[in-house]
């Protein structure tokens, strides 16, 4: 009886390994399926920097306009549309990261462009632009829609490791931040302005006097 018992619980870890080898290994084949020919450039106003998406240099912020002689300075994924603000020599940023479960996330950092030293100011946060007044306007506690967090048993495990979200729900927090300095100034909790209309229209189009108003 005792071995009939250890031969089953000896099945039973064989079969959670081969599992467990087998979803990490379908992980990796769709990452690869999705892998497609790349080389993108998108130069930031103002600068002589330029980030890069590209599958035949590592991805990055390079100094220099000429592919062939621009020097990589900061490498990782960062975002080249309306996350991006220039603040003297300062560079705010969005940087993305895919992480091993299949999930995209976004923090906020900030480059100096004398040193091109990297500093993280809000996990889970994303730029989304400056308001009427100027400050900078972020969605933070905030995983992106395309991670399926209402169905997506991985996201869901994420949300309750970090302690930030709600499992299974598509939430934010709207951040407005000085662009001179990083402080936060304000922050109100709306988890409809992760749609791009309603986000342009209570709150980009808006002063912060307005929306605290």
């Amino acid at each position: 009886m005792r071995e009939t018992k250890f031969n089953m619980n000896a099945l039973v870890l064989v079969v959670i390994i081969f599992s467990a080898i087998t979803f990490f290994a379908t992980i990796q084949l769709m990452n690869m399926s999705d892998m497609q020919a790349l080389n993108d450039s998108y130069p930031v106003e103002g600068t002589n920097v330029v980030v890069r998406h590209s599958t035949l240099i590592p991805y990055g912020i390079y100094e220099g306009e000429y592919e062939a002689t621009s020097v990589l300075k900061v490498e990782g994924n960062f975002g080249d549309d309306w996350g991006v603000a220039l603040v003297g020599n300062t560079l705010i940023i969005n940087e993305y990261t895919h992480t091993n479960f299949n999930l995209w996330l976004c923090q906020l950092v900030r480059v100096d462009l004398n040193t091109y030293e990297k500093t993280v100011m809000y996990r889970d946060t994303m730029l989304r632009g400056k308001c009427a007044s100027g400050e900078l306007v972020c969605l933070t506690d905030y995983l992106e829609p395309s991670n399926q967090p209402a169905t997506n048993g991985l996201c869901q495990l994420y949300a309750l490791s970090s302690g930030e979200f709600r499992a299974g729900e598509v939430c934010a927090t709207v951040l407005y931040l000085d662009p001179n300095t990083g402080e936060e100034l304000y922050r109100v909790r709306d988890d409809e302005a992760v749609d791009v209309e309603v986000l342009e229209t209570r709150y980009l189009a808006r002063t912060l006097e307005e929306v605290r108003g």
